[in-house]
């Protein structure tokens, strides 16, 4: 987990103290200018994007806030649509504080709103359940992590799907929300405007079976077959490329490989920027373009250990004599016993669902809290406090596994509907 992360929501976490509502409310105007720039001169690239993003939330305190509702009692493919019409609003200032409202949801405060983050930045790995490019589900980037590209599909293109994603992205940056991992590293000068960066490109790169094929063949020290040269020519002269010689091999490799990956996808990278652009995120990676693998950090970057989440739990104890009549020390040892437990022997897909139950997203605070109660007969999460609250009554670890289980899987439905 990135050290910008969680600095940032510690510095959030202090401000909280005084007003919860304040966790989000601090973002600026894309065309505004920060009164300092040590982000620009600051060598550690974590610390870089953490004061860029200071000085965005420090100079729109007094904005007035940008509202979005979702419904919770609407289907899933209802509620994808609402986040689409937000992010495809015209004219919007996307670093004015933000506040979430969810309809068929008593809850309230900052842990809505990182529900609502890690629901887009979802969206965006695993696609949306709308057909909206005619496949069944939408994806809109493709291929392995770290090497994801975004998708050739024509009607994600022209329905100006891709500076949704880029508003999206820069939107969740500026909250300190989670990030879209796993892009190529390839597309980093092409986002950034970099003209000094050449693209550097692997096969992993390519989603396109047929171009690994291809540029494999050409890549290999083999005499090519008359079937071997056919494919090769098919798909260069598809793409008014020579056909392949013993003089252009390595050429065509590299120039198939180069369109493959980045020549098909040069609209799409457009429309990133611009969303990028939109929410003022564009400046971050255009002046100082080594910041673009932190807007985009690698997918095992943000892969959760359980130690990680171990040394920030602040675990319960009786602060007073009347605390001490109702605390029943052996079984809250216990249940404290099983959830560290539970956190070491978790799974690090099963770490990022009790990150999304205990705190609304998978960003790690500066502490997560701790309590015990005897009236819970499920683990109930104050995500806006980062406080899980555990029922005394498990007596075992599999019955503690089992109602753990059973309340991480919540969220899927929203807050307090366990």
């Amino acid at each position: 987990m990135s050290a910008t992360m969680s600095e940032d929501y510690a510095e959030r976490e202090e401000r909280a103290s005084t007003s919860l509502t304040t966790f989000f409310s601090a973002t600026t105007s894309p065309s505004a200018e920060p009164a300092t720039e040590e982000w620009k001169i600051e060598p550690d690239l974590e610390t870089a994007a953490r004061l860029f993003r200071r000085h965005i939330l420090k100079n729109a305190e007094d904005k007035p806030d940008l509202v979005v509702t979702l419904d919770l009692h609407s289907c899933e493919k209802d509620r994808e649509r609402e986040m689409l019409t937000f992010y495809k609003r015209p004219n919007i200032d996307w670093t004015s504080p933000f506040t979430v409202k969810l309809k068929g949801d008593a809850a309230l405060g900052d842990g809505v709103t990182r529900h609502f983050f890690t629901l887009v930045m979802d969206k965006l790995h695993n696609g949306f359940e709308l057909d909206i490019d005619n496949c069944g589900k939408t994806l809109l980037f493709n291929g392995e992590d770290d090497h994801k590209v975004p998708s050739t599909s024509r009607p994600l293109l022209d329905g100006d799907l891709f500076r949704v994603v880029g508003r999206m992205i820069g939107h969740s940056f500026i909250n300190g929300g989670p990030l879209y991992s796993g892009l190529s590293a390839a597309f980093f000068p092409l986002l950034s405007g970099s003209k000094d960066d050449t693209p550097i490109l692997e096969l992993k790169d390519c989603p396109d079976t047929d171009v690994i094929e291809v540029v494999s063949l050409l890549e290999s020290q083999n005499e090519l077959n008359p079937n071997e040269m056919d494919s090769i020519n098919n798909l260069a002269i598809s793409w008014d490329l020579p056909a392949v010689s013993n003089i252009n091999r390595r050429w065509l490799a590299e120039t198939i490989l180069y369109h493959g990956v980045i020549g098909r996808r040069e609209k799409q990278i457009a429309q990133l920027r611009r969303g990028l652009k939109d929410t003022g995120v564009l400046r971050m990676i255009k002046e100082q373009t080594s910041l673009a693998g932190v807007l985009f950090p690698r997918s095992s970057a943000l892969v959760l250990e359980p130690e990680m989440i171990l040394k920030r739990v602040i675990w319960p104890e009786p602060d007073s004599d009347e605390d001490e009549a109702q605390f029943n020390l052996e079984q809250s040892c216990d249940v404290t016993a099983f959830l560290r437990e539970y956190i070491q022997t978790g799974s690090p897909a099963e770490l990022c669902e009790l990150m999304k139950f205990w705190t609304g997203w998978t960003v790690l605070p500066q502490h997560l809290y701790v309590e015990v109660s005897p009236d819970l007969t499920l683990p109930v999460a104050s995500t806006c406090l980062t406080t899980l609250k555990l029922p005394l009554r498990c007596r075992t670890f599999l019955a503690f596994t089992q109602a753990m289980r059973a309340a991480v899987s919540s969220t899927r439905f929203g807050f307090g509907l366990v």
